[in-house]
């Protein structure tokens, strides 16, 4: 499908630029040819209509035309890191076949060619395949193969079928209104599936994607003309920091976030001084998107998408009232069905049409839904049930850190304690304390504890590891000598 559409703007516009990788710029027709070359080399390797293979090439123009010919044969692609871990052997065990410039061991991948220079040039050398040498498109043919981020320490896989991935590559091309005027500047691996499937539409849409990795964020942003950006909460609030107090602020800049919550304040100031809208996008690899929040929704509720239905249960799975707090539960017509090789998951996760992302919510209107945070994170402070992510937003918003995470941690009567931890070089400790106090002085939580840490564990994505954060706020309050300071 999409090298159709790539093919129509090398006939429609040869000369448009296609991809930017580092100062190199690739018009459509340049691409559409190179794609047709490695097609015929990549067919060579015979490999079956639905079968899978994985991708892993620090040259991001090459790697886009492997996955490329990889979706034109009707093979399922997973895209790789520059370099992967043991914890990959699930995924690479499961593939048909692994290019990439990482040598792997028998035992992790059963079929692997490696990514040389001579065969790269020898593939762009190829006669290109004629388009009409692509597959049949069904529906149910498999797409990719991609990773949830493993908030809980447990990676698992989604296969994505046509029916489940061109929605999603539908939601980024209207929703964001993609057109062949569009940048988009990728900031994320194609092992994320949002920053995957936005390069997907913006192909399809005729726009211009951009890498670029010799000047800063900001920098490139203005002499691109980027219009169009994925920025997790983390690397938004970093750009923001560093921004030189004379900086331009783009003119039709689009920032989408997703993975973690985009705080308010955040979105306030990227607003003022970067961008004409942050959207704060809701979802999952299992679903797709669920909702989204902008800075059009003054109440700061997310919208749920078209097509997606969402209910407010209890823990008998039954429908709560509007503006009770209960677990959020999702269906849609594109919805995977179940994880690879993980019935245990499946079943836990996936019950009777739908998915449960394990997040707690409120519905406080049609299509106005509330995220509290994720059910498992839950913290309960004396009796008082408190969410994470609500007090991480507040004392975000009150200036206490540059960056902060909560957990708790049961004292020597069992009772749960609220641990705040914020980076090891942050301001004194009294003035801190005191801050904390001041801003923490309407949620009721007790006795509270300040931890310094030397890293906050988070996802690619930027998602808090909860369970890695307990164990490391865990490990430094047993490694103190005296008292853990608290209020």
């Amino acid at each position: 499908m999409t090298e159709q559409y790539i093919a129509f703007h090398a006939a429609e516009r040869p000369d448009a630029v296609a991809i930017v990788e580092d100062g190199r710029a690739f018009t459509y027709e340049r691409l559409n040819r190179d794609l047709g070359s490695v097609t015929t080399a990549l067919r060579e390797f015979g490999l079956p209509r639905g079968a899978a293979a994985a991708v892993g090439c620090k040259d991001l123009y090459f790697s886009w035309l492997l996955l490329l010919g990889l979706e034109r044969l009707g093979v399922a692609s997973a895209s790789l890191l520059n370099y992967e871990d043991p914890s990959s052997m699930p995924l690479l065990a499961s593939m048909d076949l692994v290019i990439s410039e990482q040598s792997f061991p028998a035992e992790m991948a059963r079929r692997h060619h490696p990514i040389t220079q001579a065969w790269r040039e020898s593939a762009l050398a190829r006669e290109p395949e004629d388009e009409k040498a692509s597959v049949p498109r069904m529906p149910d043919d498999p797409m990719r193969v991609i990773r949830t981020s493993g908030t809980t320490g447990v990676s698992k896989r989604v296969r994505l079928l046509r029916r489940m991935f061109d929605p999603w590559v539908d939601v980024w091309i209207w929703f964001h209104g993609l057109t062949n005027r569009t940048r988009f500047l990728v900031t994320l691996p194609f092992t994320v599936g949002g920053c995957y499937a936005h390069a997907t539409a913006c192909l399809r849409a005729g726009g211009t994607i951009v890498f670029e990795t010799r000047t800063v964020l900001a920098e490139t942003l203005s002499s691109h003309g980027i219009t169009h950006v994925i920025l997790m909460p983390l690397l938004l609030d970093k750009l923001l920091d560093n921004l030189p107090p004379d900086y331009l602020k783009p003119t039709d800049l689009m920032i989408s976030s997703f993975g973690a919550p985009v705080s308010a304040a955040l979105r306030e100031r990227a607003v003022n001084r970067l961008a004409r809208d942050v959207k704060d996008m809701y979802g999952c690899n299992e679903v797709g998107f669920i909702a989204t929040t902008s800075m059009h929704n003054r109440d700061g509720l997310a919208v749920v998408w078209p097509g997606v239905e969402v209910e407010i249960v209890d823990d008998r799975d039954v429908p709560v009232p509007r503006g009770q707090v209960g677990r959020i539960r999702v269906k849609t017509d594109w919805m995977a069905s179940g994880y690879v090789d993980d019935p245990e998951a499946t079943s836990r996760m996936f019950r009777n049409g739908w998915f449960y992302p394990g997040d707690v919510g409120v519905l406080h209107g049609p299509r106005r839904l509330e995220i509290v945070g994720r059910g498992d994170e839950i913290l309960n402070i004396g009796g008082t049930k408190v969410a994470p992510g609500a007090v991480e937003d507040v004392l975000l918003r009150n200036g206490v850190a540059r960056e902060v995470a909560v957990c708790s941690i049961r004292n020597r009567d069992g009772i749960e304690e609220l641990c705040i931890a914020i980076p090891a070089d942050e301001t004194h400790e009294a003035a801190l304390l005191k801050r904390i106090e001041l801003t923490l002085g309407q949620l009721q939580v007790g006795t509270f504890y300040v931890v310094r840490l030397d890293r906050i564990p988070r996802t690619g994505t930027g998602k808090i590891q909860r369970n890695l954060l307990k164990e490391a706020v865990a490990g430094a309050m047993a490694t103190r000598t005296g008292a853990p300071p608290k209020a």
